[in-house]
């Protein structure tokens, strides 16, 4: 035959005397780890912003060379350019991009390619003329960018025990730019 124990009678007061203590314990809880989900959840949307501006500039820029393979060059070296630089335009306004997620900071041209580049009307294309043999051809680079800063980012840059979220790889001269790319031979 086991043995049985007395069970113990605790008195309401006693239970009540219990889970009001708890009761802050739980809040006290509750407070740290909502900290922690929130940081979570913002870390997740701050670094989202820019990596979908970064997919999204190198779509642009790969959209805007597509388009601009289409162009006609028997139209004349002038038309030629000044169609490329609207095509080039008119792609890139038409995305679904605002107007201030875009950015107006101009790229510069490849500098390892030896060619001399000219600036197009839109502020997110050059040419440059390349002689291959007795051919010449052109080169079309597009390039979206846009500096990504505390004063400049579209979620506001948070500092949490000296780190910053989120934190953008920077370039030589200590800024982030946000950058898309791509240079086609027409």
């Amino acid at each position: 035959m086991a043995l049985l124990r007395p069970v113990q009678v605790r008195s309401r007061a006693q239970l009540g005397l219990r889970r009001r203590q708890q009761q802050g314990a739980v809040a006290i809880e509750f407070a740290v780890l909502f900290m922690v989900f929130f940081a979570v959840l913002y870390a997740i949307i701050a670094y989202s912003i820019p990596l979908l501006l970064s997919l999204t500039f190198n779509h642009l820029s790969a959209e805007a060379t597509r388009q601009a393979v289409k162009v006609d060059p028997a139209i004349g070296a002038a038309a030629y350019a000044q169609t490329i630089s609207k095509v080039v335009q008119d792609t890139v306004e038409n995305s679904w991009l605002p107007d201030s997620w875009r950015g107006k900071d101009r790229c510069d041209p490849p500098a390892d390619t030896g060619l001399s580049w000219t600036s197009l009307d839109s502020p997110y294309a050059f040419l440059a003329a390349e002689k291959l043999g007795t051919v010449e051809r052109t080169q079309l680079h597009v390039c979206l960018q846009r500096e990504y800063s505390k004063s400049t980012a579209i979620i506001p840059i948070l500092t949490v025990f000296g780190v910053d979220i989120p934190s953008l790889p920077k370039d030589a001269q200590g800024e982030t730019f946000l950058r898309g790319r791509s240079t086609i031979r027409l």
